[in-house]
């Protein structure tokens, strides 16, 4: 009798623990759901195209380390070309809006890329793993960048964004890839270090979020001289006549003396 009250009472202890532990859980999942749901409340219209990109990210697994970062960097990319053509549907406009243009333009042509270097053969979960935290990291901070209007906003956002897949190629380097993989993973990772640092620059100042870029300032074309004209050599005087020699008379024949006979004649 007394082993079964103890029983008894054991079970009713389990029971009411087991209660408190779905109790528990359920209250978490509630808060964790709650978070999930503010957090893109503030990251806006670009929430969507975030978790699509975060999901399809996931999914994506190669057959190795490299086969899988240039699967998820298929995947990367997108998200960016769609984020960038959410922001350009609010007619920005000025700098961030030639920013998000460039973006889309760089972005597909990169993943027409790494189109051609996907492997084929069976799919390696593990390799895929390797960026799992990496991927995380970035997705949270990206959900949590939040800026003074749309366009701040979208400039916080790929950031992060571009951190993301500098993280990702590093974890990419030092597991084994090799060749044309290598070669587009080093061209990514110094692509995306680039676009850090001139968002840095804009957001400590250096250059507005919302303004276009000053063009920089062309050099006054030097005036071309017209080519001075050569003075036009001196015409030849023209010569002098040669006086004529003057033309000296014959002299006259003297006249024939008259004879008697010719005068008489009447010759002279």
């Amino acid at each position: 009798m007394k082993k079964t009250l103890i029983c008894a009472s054991a079970l009713a202890l389990v029971a009411a623990l087991s209660s408190c532990g779905g109790r528990d859980e359920a209250a978490n999942n509630v808060a964790a759901e709650y978070d999930m749901n503010a957090m893109m409340a503030d990251s806006g219209p670009f929430a969507d195209a975030e978790m699509r990109m975060v999901q399809a990210m996931t999914t994506a697994v190669g057959v190795n380390a490299a086969d899988s970062w240039v699967r998820k960097m298929i995947e990367h990319h997108r998200g960016a070309i769609e984020m960038s053509r959410i922001l350009l549907a609010q007619n920005v406009t000025g700098h961030v809006a030639d920013m998000a243009q460039q973006t889309i333009d760089k972005q597909t042509a990169e993943v027409a890329m790494l189109e051609k270097l996907v492997a084929t053969g069976n799919p390696d979960p593990s390799s895929a793993a390797l960026y799992q935290p990496a991927q995380m990291s970035m997705h949270d901070a990206m959900m949590a960048a939040k800026g003074s209007d749309i366009s701040d906003s979208w400039v916080r956002k790929m950031l992060q964004h571009h951190k993301g897949a500098v993280a990702m190629s590093d974890i990419a380097l030092a597991n084994g890839a090799t060749g044309a993989v290598r070669a587009q993973i080093e061209k990514t990772k110094a692509a995306q270090q680039e676009d850090i640092e001139h968002i840095e620059g804009m957001l400590s100042g250096q250059q507005p979020a919302s303004e276009p870029a000053a063009p920089a300032a062309a050099a006054p074309a030097a005036k071309e001289k017209a080519p001075s004209a050569k003075p036009a050599p001196p015409k030849p005087a023209p010569e002098a006549a040669k006086p004529k020699p003057a033309e000296t008379a014959e002299p006259k024949a003297p006249a024939a003396a008259c004879t008697p006979e010719h005068r008489a004649a009447g010759h002279c």
